[in-house]
């Protein structure tokens, strides 16, 4: 659904996301649908304490995370009994409040108790949920079974009117859904005043709808439900949170699953790169409730339009000569980092530039220490990586600067949380194609974001002055959209 009503002169709103600890039972073969309709019953009865928390602290929309009412790890089949066959409401001839007219569409009640939740709250509410829409042979892509089932966000107004869904178009993984033939850019305007556009944890990794709803659309405000695990040290859930807001320059509202075991947490507020409040914790069990006032963007930002932030190719291999640059050139090794084969080289020194290239792209680092002998206890390399990430079917380029498990080589690239190692200062560049989008990325150790305002960012660098905390990691992701298709 795409709505263009103009954002009304209001100076900044207040929501709210809520990282859930989502009840479910994994181990259960089979469900009824009442059996279904208990296990999201629990989960629906935790949105409303939190939905009239987040109202009574001020909150004008609250967003809940993927997969939060029935959790995860199903089949086709298994997860057929939590599904609800959603309108369209930008279909339907008129507008639909479940909680007001529960009997208008059947089998729907989990969309009516959302409804409810939003109204008796007045919040405006985002909550992730299973559609279904049955076909037949008429339809050439009707699956076997004869119905479509979707990953699918739904919008309820503040009166608990469904003004929006939006089917997930890129999904992880996920066999017991299906792909839209179409990729839908869902747009909507709030009563408070805000427009938001909507997508899924990991169409935040593509070009569509993503980017579409930043540079057709002008979207200044995003809404993002996900469930997203582990990415060390490029895709850590906030710290790709705070990376996208920041080269987008949007508002991102992300809700993530609290699941430490399996390692999925962390969510946040931003506004351009600014986290205005965030949490990573995979040492407690409790769902964290999260509220920020943020500003309102009526108009296409100026300075970092998506398109505005790539670097020139050309200019940028003249400004940035690898064969002027002061370097060390260490010995180079291989260590897998998320599925890929990195080349990395090891960082000695107290202070220094080093480089590493990896296919064609080409990575330097500059950084000071104050540490008197920094790595003799722990191990720093900068790495490249340049291809097609073949586990998650896309293009990237990446520089990484990150601390190694251990002091072993083949540790660079695994999973950590902690350093002890202080930098001074870093920056970090990369000869990247003129069609990569590059995300800015840094982590001090704790999984610790620091302000966009410490961030000097343009296009393929990044510096970062007066960090003088120790780092865990500092990255330049690049994807290269338009790549995915050709696959190698």
């Amino acid at each position: 659904m795409l709505s263009t009503y103009p954002c009304t002169a209001k100076k900044g709103y207040t929501a709210a996301v809520y990282e859930h600890v989502a009840y479910f039972l994994p181990f259960q073969q089979k469900f009824t649908r009442n059996e279904a309709l208990e296990v999201m019953k629990k989960n629906l009865a935790v949105y409303v304490t939190k939905a009239g928390e987040a109202k009574s602290r001020s909150a004008e929309i609250i967003v809940f995370p993927e997969d939060g009412l029935y959790g995860f790890s199903y089949t086709r089949e298994q997860i057929f009994p939590f599904l609800e066959a959603i309108p369209n409401p930008s279909q339907l001839q008129t507008s639909w409040n479940p909680c007001r007219d529960p009997n208008r569409f059947k089998n729907v009640e989990v969309l009516i108790e959302l409804s409810c939740i939003a109204r008796n709250s007045s919040i405006v509410v985002i909550a992730n949920m299973g559609d279904v829409q049955y076909c037949d042979k008429s339809d050439p892509h009707c699956p076997k079974d004869g119905r479509y089932q979707f990953n699918t966000d739904v919008v309820l107004e503040s009166d608990g009117t469904l003004i929006a869904k939006y089917h997930k178009q890129n999904l992880f993984h996920e066999d017991q859904f299906n792909t839209p033939q179409k990729v839908e850019i869902v747009i909507f305007n709030t009563s408070f005043g805000v427009t938001f556009g909507v997508f899924t944890c990991f169409d935040m990794l593509f070009h569509d709808p993503a980017i579409t709803l930043v540079e057709k659309y002008g979207v200044r405000n995003i809404v993002f439900p996900t469930a997203w695990f582990h990415g060390f040290p490029i895709l850590m859930s906030v710290e790709f949170q705070q990376a996208w807001s920041r080269l987008a320059c949007v508002n991102l509202l992300a809700a993530n699953q609290h699941q430490p075991l399996i390692g999925m947490g962390g969510s946040g507020i931003y506004t351009c790169g600014e986290a205005l409040t965030y949490v990573y914790d995979m040492k407690t069990y409790e769902g964290h409730l999260l509220i920020a006032t943020l500003p309102n963007f009526h108009n296409k930002p100026e300075q970092c339009l998506v398109q505005n932030c790539q670097p020139n190719s050309v200019s940028f291999r003249h400004d940035l000569d690898f064969g002027l640059l002061p370097q060390l050139h260490g010995k180079t090794f291989p260590s897998k980092l998320m599925d890929d084969i990195y080349t990395f080289v090891k960082l000695e020194a107290t202070e220094g530039n080093m480089s590493v290239c990896n296919n064609d792209l080409c990575c330097h680092v500059s950084y000071s220490t104050s540490n008197q002998k920094p790595f003799e206890d722990e191990l720093f390399a900068l790495g490249a990586f340049s291809g097609y990430h073949e586990s998650d079917k896309y293009y990237i380029q990446v520089c990484v600067l990150v601390k190694c498990k251990e002091m072993e080589e083949t540790s660079c690239g695994t999973p950590i949380t902690s350093a002890s190692t202080v930098f001074k200062s870093f920056s970090v560049m990369g000869n990247f194609s003129s069609k990569a989008y590059v995300y800015p990325e840094v982590l001090s150790s704790g999984v610790k974001l620091i302000s966009a305002k410490n961030i000097s960012f343009s296009g393929p660098k990044m510096t970062v002055e007066s960090f003088n905390r120790p780092l865990l990691s500092a990255a330049l992701f690049g994807r290269i959209y338009e790549l995915d298709n050709d696959v190698p």
